[in-house]
């Protein structure tokens, strides 16, 4: 026998090299993620929950258990239908939320119902109470830690006493202007300064998304909107705070604008007809400094017909990085995508507490369903 064949029955004596190779898990991932599916339970059937729904059904690991939302088009339909999937689910939308909680056993809510953490902090700690692990689409609560440390405290401390995970996250604030750009760094020595900008096409985007942009109001609309919060990106200063703190960076100054992007022609969306004068979007920036320097510069612009679509980053460092994707990362399917993808590791993950994207794994575990190629026209 040769020295290859022992070495390899040596191998398959100890352990079975093929179950090793192809149930490789990550890290932080307990192994008895491979013995049973990971029950979901869907809280708000909104656009992005449904949109998760749809995702979440192309991983056969997982299947779904319950279903919450509170309004009355949503409230006593099946999901399937509630959902927009096409086919029913046999599973029945239902409004009271603490009988699911309490009876429905389940791995993890996929919670889908504001962005605001001081408005969504009651659901949050109704379910880790629960004993129920979360992962949520609020953008505040991607990175919570620097503006609202009490609320923080209070979530990671319960998370912690019932031994579950939450977790905020999606594809803006959660990936392409703070994880996205974590990861490059990793390749980077002597870093003086990062600047991510992401423009999106609003003009084929949900109609939440659109008002969210202050399509179709005039100036001074635009600004009430903006003064109570009706108008503007939530989650740009959490992306900020998430690349300073994991740098170590002590910033000195955090500022943020906010500005009307005009149409300087008649536009007209599914939704809206704008004259010109009237507002087409936003442009949305917040900076960090330190030493009377910008160490940290984010800018989004989101506008119908915004010109060259795209998510950028720059990073000046050893070696310096500039990366770009063309037409940028679709906000609503991406969202979708992160949350799904990310079930998994929140499901089996063996940390506690309240989390950020930087404590997953790098490639959170997921299998999809495989999808037959389209046959060549």
């Amino acid at each position: 026998m040769s020295d290859d064949d022992m070495g390899a029955r040596r191998y398959g004596e100890s352990e079975d090299a093929d179950r090793i190779l192809n149930k490789a898990l990550p890290w932080n991932v307990e192994p008895y993620v491979q013995q049973e599916k990971i029950r979901t339970i869907h809280y708000g059937i909104g656009a992005i929950g449904s949109e998760v729904v749809k995702a979440v059904l192309n991983n056969p690991e997982i299947e779904i258990v319950a279903a919450i939302d509170a309004h009355p088009n949503k409230s006593g339909k099946d999901l399937g239908e509630a959902a927009g999937i096409g086919h029913t689910l046999g599973v029945p939308v239902q409004y009271e939320v603490e009988p699911i909680l309490k009876d429905i056993y389940a791995d993890v809510i996929i919670h889908c119902t504001g962005s605001s953490l001081t408005e969504v902090y009651p659901q949050l700690m109704a379910i880790v109470s629960a004993e129920k692990s979360v992962v949520s689409s609020c953008e505040e609560l991607s990175f919570p830690w620097v503006r609202y440390p009490e609320i923080s405290q209070k979530l990671d401390r319960r998370a912690r006493e019932t031994g579950v995970r939450v977790l905020g996250t999606g594809i803006n604030p959660g990936f392409v202007m703070d994880l996205l750009p974590l990861m490059l760094l990793t390749a980077c020595q002597q870093v003086k300064s990062v600047r991510v900008e992401r423009v999106v096409d609003v003009a084929t985007r949900r109609i939440q998304l659109q008002r969210k942009t202050g399509v179709g109001l005039s100036v001074q609309g635009f600004q009430r909107g903006a003064s109570d919060g009706a108008v503007g990106h939530v989650g740009l200063r959490e992306s900020l705070f998430m690349i300073a703190d994991t740098l170590g960076w002590k910033l000195e100054d955090v500022s943020e604008t906010l500005e009307p992007v005009i149409a300087r022609e008649k536009r007209s969306t599914e939704y809206f007809s704008i004259e010109r004068g009237y507002v087409a979007g936003l442009r949305q920036s917040t900076r960090g400094m330190m030493s009377g320097q910008e160490v940290l510069r984010l800018d989004l612009e989101m506008s119908l017909g915004a010109r060259d679509p795209h998510d950028s980053i720059e990073i000046d460092a050893r070696p310096p990085i500039k990366m770009t994707i063309p037409g940028g990362i679709h906000g609503d399917i991406a969202t979708a995508s992160v949350i799904a993808n990310v079930i998994p590791a929140i499901a089996r993950g063996r940390m506690l507490g309240l989390l950020s994207m930087r404590d997953l794994p790098l490639l959170p575990y997921y299998r999809p369903r495989p999808q037959p190629r389209e046959a060549a026209e």
